[in-house]
């Protein structure tokens, strides 16, 4: 699922190349992007722990993770896909569908070694909160923005309303994701622990 994932923004990215519009920092800026990048980063260092429990930091690289392209889906597919003339590519699909079917999947079949405090759910908000307020420095200065509705002419009223919205959206999944029961590689692990000797 990694390798998929870095093939279809790869090919998101040669679409870009291709029609000679590619800004790299541009490009890169998408919350879709990045997130999707984060994704097969945290496949990719999951892959070993299969089966097995695992350090709490990557419990919650895990959940963010999971958090973000679920919000990248819930975003996209009303707000943005109908005025896009992509969105059934492949590629499209893997980034704004398969994507967060993976990692929620992930989630809930290998679940967390331990349901995670929500007492720390203010870490899902920490990448969200730096990449809106890029984005929005970038929008007032240069003018682009990775999406309309992250528009200054907008009003940043609207905008922070906008945002709260999708920011409490993603809490509220997070604080799902938090409680969820110990996953298979936990529930396993603990069989083996009270297995009588041999």
């Amino acid at each position: 699922m990694a390798l998929l994932i870095l093939a279809a923004v790869a090919r998101l990215l040669w679409v870009e190349v291709e029609a000679g519009t590619l800004v790299p920092w541009d490009f890169f800026g998408y919350f879709t992007i990045q997130t999707n990048l984060i994704a097969a980063g945290t496949l990719l260092v999951g892959a070993p722990f299969t089966g097995h429990a695992r350090p709490a930091w990557l419990e919650y690289l895990r959940a963010c993770s999971a958090v973000y392209v679920v919000i990248v889906v819930a975003v996209y597919w009303p707000v943005l896909a109908p005025v896009s003339d992509d969105r059934w590519t492949w590629a499209n699909l893997v980034v704004h569908g398969a994507v967060a079917a993976a990692m929620v999947g992930d989630w809930l079949v290998e679940g967390p070694r331990a349901p995670l405090p929500r007492a720390h759910l203010g870490a899902l908000l920490a990448y969200p909160l730096a990449w809106c307020t890029i984005v929005l420095i970038r929008g007032a200065t240069d003018g682009w923005v990775p999406y309309d509705f992250l528009h200054p002419g907008l009003g940043y009223g609207g905008i922070a309303v906008v945002i709260g919205a999708i920011g409490a959206a993603g809490v509220a999944l997070g604080a799902a994701l938090f409680r969820t029961p110990p996953g298979r590689a936990v529930s396993v692990a603990r069989s083996r622990a009270v297995a009588p000797a041999r």
